[in-house]
């Protein structure tokens, strides 16, 4: 499936210049940043319409939908950053010292070797996983386990770069004369060298074989860093459904690695020469680290296809794959306490006035005088730090419901919980606002953020059972 073509975001009802990045769940208008409040209750936030207090949504899209070019630069610098260069640093220096410990008694060399392999390959599969999953300080491999965490990534690593360039040499080895057991163990062994020999070096075919395994490898790692096999990952059919998948970007892809291969190659030549500066240790160190600067920049490339096209291709679910519509863009009025929450100047109303609409108020609930309370609530709520009853907030909330203002109803069982929350009524208003939210206003993220708040506010209460049922199983 091809990405979708890159859209701009809708524009706002109020201000048709301006991108839209929510929507309101009562109005159903298009807004933008000026148009939409945070609030905040407890530790949970949540956006309101400005004009008419809704619960406002934001607006997603799909990843693919911002061009992957735009995410090259971030890829292409990762090495340079504080958790590129701590994991860069942290594993050449495992390099390093494996390498001067295969230096030691050579019957032993393949040991440190296979180490080595294994722990490159677990951080390269590390990083793509990270890139995928769009962290920006990716954890690298646990080395928990010497057989899943380096044995089996190395495995996979060296099957997959040696798969994709085995026609090349196996026409090298074609042109190379025959030549006995043990020296065809010392061409392998010697592999560079054995590929600059003239009959290989002025072969146009194998040039031709080499340049399409290229071509070939980055796709061939994207699959094999979803954990699929090497047998899955050299697959040709599984490789054309991942271009098929990318589809535009996948040329894009191929061009930067094929450039990065060939910057590899001229840091490949300059860390030979530094190997050999009269500095021990350090270094084979700043050697080892310049080998893996493009490897891994190479392996954030490949995280970011997979952030951008993952679900297309199976990696993770649809859902993990939508993203704001205006990216990190936050409401430009911020978020406040509910009790604090700034209301319209109005003159200062008479104190006896005041004290009878709230006793008349108490008088409507009490008698249950639904159309009485709901006009005098209407009226009272407003006042700055009126002291209405939680009871009375809760009664409200759930008239309100019942009558179909869910606006009304949101706010009065919002004050319930927010103006007593070690009160009984506190975590019943919240579950009954969590129902408002997710069944009747269709907003199940904020019906399930309050669910999770009810969970860790009130344990052991029936209505942190209840809400503990509402919840996806994985909570």
């Amino acid at each position: 499936m091809a990405p979708s073509p890159t859209t701009a975001p809708p524009s706002c009802a109020g201000h048709p210049a301006a991108a839209a990045g929510w929507r309101c769940e009562h109005c159903e208008a298009l807004l933008c940043p000026t148009c939409v409040e945070t609030r905040r209750m407890g530790p949970v936030e949540y956006t309101v319409c400005v004009r008419c207090e809704g619960t406002a949504n934001v607006l997603l899209r799909h990843r693919s939908q911002r061009a992957l070019r735009t995410r090259l630069l971030d890829a292409l610098r990762f090495p340079f950053t504080v958790p590129g260069l701590q994991t860069l640093l942290a594993v050449s220096l495992m390099l390093t010292v494996l390498r001067v410990l295969g230096m030691g008694v050579r019957i032993l060399v393949v040991l440190p070797m296979a180490l080595g392999l294994g722990i490159f390959w677990s951080a390269f599969f590390a990083l793509v996983r990270g890139a995928a999953r769009g962290d920006a300080d990716p954890e690298g491999p646990g080395f928990t386990s010497i057989i899943q965490d380096n044995i089996v990534p190395g495995l996979r690593g060296l099957g997959v770069t040696v798969g994709v360039f085995a026609p090349a040499l196996a026409r090298a080895w074609h042109l190379l004369p025959s030549a006995s057991a043990f020296d065809n163990i010392g061409r392998a062994m010697l592999l560079q060298q054995t590929l600059g020999e003239a009959v290989v070096r002025e072969d146009p075919l194998f040039w031709g074989l080499a340049g399409l395994g290229l071509l070939w490898m980055p796709w061939a790692l994207l699959l094999a860093a979803t954990s699929q096999s090497v047998f899955a990952a050299l697959n040709p059919l599984r490789t054309l459904r991942c271009l098929r998948t990318v589809g535009g970007d996948a040329g894009l892809v191929t061009g930067v690695f094929v450039l990065l291969a060939f910057v590899h190659g001229g840091l490949h030549w300059g860390a030979a020469w530094v190997f050999y500066l009269p500095v021990p240790f350090f270094s084979g160190w700043l050697a080892e680290a310049l080998t893996c600067l493009v490897p891994f920049a190479a392996a954030n490339l490949l995280g970011r296809v997979l952030y951008v096209h993952g679900d297309a291709m199976g990696y993770l679910p649809a859902r993990d794959f939508l993203e704001p519509t205006l990216g990190d863009t936050a409401p430009q009025r911020v978020p406040v306490s509910l009790r604090e929450s700034p209301v319209p100047e109005a003159p200062a109303p008479d104190a006896t006035g005041v004290a009878a609409q709230v006793a008349e108020l108490g008088a409507a609930v009490e008698a249950r005088d639904v159309a009485k309370a709901l006009a005098l609530y209407g009226a009272l709520h407003v006042l700055p730090r009126l002291k209405l009853l939680p009871s009375h907030h809760l009664f409200i909330g759930q008239a309100a419901a019942v009558e179909g203002d869910f606006p009304l109803s949101v706010k009065a069982l919002e004050s319930a919980a927010d103006t007593a929350p070690e009160e009984p009524t506190a975590p019943r208003a919240l579950v009954l606002l969590a129902r408002v939210q997710g069944e009747k206003l269709g907003n199940t993220v904020r019906a399930e953020e309050i669910y999770r708040y009810i969970v860790h506010r009130y344990p052991d209460t029936e209505a942190a059972r209840f809400a503990h049922a509402r919840l996806p199983p994985a909570a």
